[in-house]
C-alpha cells in the first residue's frame, strides 16, 4: 500500500510509493460509494484473492503472508499480526468493490523480486487467521473498513507520535492518524486524507484512519498487542471479527488462541475490581502475568482471589475480557468492540491449575444484539495440575441467560468473550493460560446429568454436596453447588434433588471400572424418604 515499508530496509518506503492525485480520487470515490452500504456479505470467508497478473491466490496460506512480508516484513511480531489483519481487511474491501486487487503500492504489494514470505510471516497470518476489521454505523449496520496503512515516520519515543526531528524518509507521516490518543469514535473520527473525509453527522464509515508501519513496530516492541495497535490507529470502536465460512467451506482452523500471555496479557489485563457483578472480593484480589507457571510457552497468569469474609461466605469474580485501548474510561471494556467477534461454532475454553479446593468456573459471552449468555459452572480440579475447561457453543443445554442481563440462553450469529467467572468459598490461588476458540472442535464430553462433583459418576458425594447447600441461593447454573435443574435457577431445592435421584449411579466409565466408583450403597428407602423430606421442606 502507499507508503508501505520494505522488509529489509527498516520500513523505508520505495520511491514510487506516493499517492498520485488520480489514485487519491479513486480511493476517495470508492470509500464514498461504500459508506452507506450494509457490508455483512463482505464478511463471508474468501478462500482465494484475485490478484491481477497472478490469478486466484489462496488467502491464508499464500496471499496474506506474502503481503505481510512485502509490506512490513521486518517488524516486531505483534506489528506483523496487525499488518496481517490490515492486509486481509483491505483485500476483502477491494474484492467486494471490484472483484480483484492490484499487486503494487496502488493497492498493496503481494510479490516483488525480493522473494517470498518466511515462517514468521506465516505465523503472524496463522495467529490472526480470518480476522478482519469493521465498524458499526449509525444505522446499526456493520461496515467493512478500508484499512489504510503507510510507512510513516520512525518514532524515537517515548510514544508512537513522532518527534519533530524523527526521520520520515517516505514523507508519509502526514497521512497517519493517531486515532486512539485523540479519543475520536463514531462520526467524530474523520479518518485519513488518503480517503474521502465525511462529517460527524454523515461520516465516510470505511475511512477510519491510516496505520503507521513504523509506529506499529514501535508499539509491538513495547509489548503492545496487535489488537491495541489496530485500535491505536483506527479507533477504540473498531471491531475485530472473524469471517464466517459459507456452505461447503472448511472452518478456519482447529484452534485460535485468544490469549496466551506470552508477550502481554492480551484480552485479560483488566483490573479484577472492574466488574460491578463481583461479590465479596477483598482488596488483595489481583492478577499478574508470570513466568513461574504456564500451561504452554513461558508465561501464564496468576489470579489471587481474596474472599472478604466480613461481606459474605462465598465470592464471585468476573475476570472481564477486553483490550487495553478500550476507549476513554474503559467505555468498551467487556463489550463487543473491545473483543474479537466469533461465530458460535465448535467450543471455547481455557486451561487452569490450582491447589485451592471448592472452586468453580464459568464463562460469560456477549451475544451480539441479545444480552449476555452464561456457560454453566464446572468444578475446578484442585490437584496442582493443568486441566482444560471447555464449553460447546453448539449445545444449548450448557447455556443460560446471565443473572444480570437479558440474554435468552441461545447464541446468535456472533458473540464476544465477556468474562471468565470464578466462584468459591475461601481464599484461592489459580493460574490461567491459553484461552482458546476451537471453531472445528467437537466440544467437551457431554455432561453426566446429576454429576455435581465432576467425577463422571452420580452418587453419594453428589447428594452430600446438594444437601450441604439445601434451600440456599447459589450462583445461577453452578452445578458444583447443586444447581442442576434445567439450566439453573440459582436455588438448590427439590427440583435439583430429583435430578440426582433420577440419574443415580449414572456413569460414563466402562463396566469393569464401576466397582471402583460406586460409593457406599444407599437404600431405595433412604432415597425415597429423602425425596419426601425434600418435598415437605419450604423453599425460601
Amino acid at each position: 500500500m502507499t507508503g508501505s515499508g520494505s522488509p529489509t530496509q527498516g520500513f523505508v518506503a520505495r520511491p514510487t510509493a506516493i499517492f498520485s492525485l488520480g489514485l487519491w480520487r479513486t480511493v476517495a470515490i470508492l470509500c464514498l460509494l461504500v459508506a452507506g452500504v450494509e457490508a455483512r456479505a463482505a464478511f463471508d470467508q474468501l478462500e482465494t484473492i484475485n490478484v491481477i497478473g497472478f490469478g486466484n491466490i489462496p488467502t491464508e496460506t499464500d496471499y496474506v503472508p506474502n503481503v505481510v512480508f512485502s509490506e512490513n516484513g521486518g517488524a516486531s511480531f505483534e506489528a506483523l499480526k496487525a499488518q496481517a489483519v490490515a492486509a486481509r481487511t483491505f483485500a476483502y474491501y477491494k474484492i467486494r468493490l471490484g472483484g480483484s486487487i492490484q499487486n503494487g503500492t496502488q493497492d498493496q504489494v503481494y510479490h516483488t523480486n525480493r522473494g517470498w514470505a518466511q515462517q514468521v510471516h506465516f505465523d503472524a497470518t496463522d495467529a490472526t487467521e480470518g480476522e478482519i476489521l469493521s465498524i458499526r454505523n449509525f444505522n446499526d449496520l456493520d461496515i467493512l473498513i478500508a484499512s489504510f496503512y503507510v510507512a510513516g515516520a520512525i518514532p524515537s519515543g517515548p510514544t508512537p507520535v513522532p518527534n519533530p526531528f524523527d526521520s520520515d524518509p517516505t514523507d508519509t507521516e502526514k497521512w497517519v492518524t493517531h486515532t486512539y490518543p485523540t479519543g475520536v469514535i463514531g462520526g467524530d473520527n474523520p479518518g485519513t486524507p488518503l480517503g474521502f473525509i465525511g462529517t460527524p453527522t454523515n461520516p465516510n464509515w470505511p475511512n477510519r484512519g491510516a496505520k503507521s508501519q513504523n509506529g506499529a513496530n514501535f508499539l509491538g516492541n513495547q509489548g503492545v498487542s496487535y489488537v491495541d495497535i489496530l485500535k491505536y490507529y483506527y479507533g477504540a470502536d473498531i471491531q475485530l471479527e472473524t469471517v464466517a465460512p459459507t456452505a461447503g467451506q472448511p472452518p478456519l482452523q482447529q484452534l485460535k488462541q485468544l490469549t496466551d500471555f506470552e508477550l502481554n496479557d492480551g484480552y485479560f489485563g483488566n483490573d479484577t475490581a472492574f466488574s460491578s457483578h463481583n461479590q465479596n472480593l477483598g482488596a488483595a484480589t489481583t492478577t499478574q502475568r508470570v513466568s513461574s507457571d504456564a500451561h504452554s510457552g513461558a508465561f501464564g497468569q496468576r489470579i489471587n482471589i481474596d474472599l472478604d469474609e466480613a461481606s459474605g461466605s462465598s465470592f464471585l469474580l468476573h475476570h472481564v475480557a477486553g483490550t487495553d485501548l478500550a476507549g476513554a474510561g474503559d467505555m468498551f471494556t467487556g463489550k463487543r468492540e473491545a473483543n474479537l467477534a466469533l461465530q458460535p461454532l465448535g467450543s471455547i475454553g481455557f486451561w487452569l491449575m490450582t491447589d485451592s479446593a471448592d472452586l468453580s468456573v464459568g464463562i460469560n459471552l456477549d451475544d451480539d444484539r441479545d444480552g449476555t449468555e452464561q456457560g454453566l459452572f464446572q468444578p475446578v480440579t484442585a490437584d496442582g495440575q493443568w486441566h482444560k475447561y471447555e464449553w460447546s457453543l453448539e449445545d444449548s443445554a450448557l447455556w443460560s441467560s446471565a443473572f444480570y442481563d437479558s440474554g435468552d440462553g441461545i447464541l446468535g450469529e456472533s458473540f464476544t468473550l465477556d468474562s471468565i467467572v470464578f466462584s468459591g468459598s475461601q481464599d484461592s490461588l489459580v493460574f490461567l493460560d491459553d484461552i482458546f476458540w476451537a471453531p472445528a472442535g467437537v466440544g467437551p464430553p457431554l455432561p453426566i446429568v446429576g454429576d455435581v462433583d465432576g467425577d463422571r459418576f452420580v452418587g453419594i458425594s453428589d447428594l452430600n454436596i446438594l444437601l450441604a447447600n439445601w434451600n440456599q441461593a447459589v450462583p445461577k447454573g453452578d452445578i458444583s453447588q447443586g444447581d442442576l435443574a434445567g439450566t439453573g435457577d440459582g436455588f438448590v431445592g427439590i427440583d435439583d434433588l430429583n435430578v440426582i435421584l433420577s440419574n443415580w449411579n449414572s456413569s460414563d466409565s466402562p463396566p469393569g471400572e464401576l466397582a471402583n466408583l460406586v460409593p457406599e450403597p444407599v437404600s431405595a428407602t433412604t432415597l425415597i424418604a429423602l425425596g419426601w423430606i425434600g418435598l415437605k421442606r419450604p423453599q425460601s
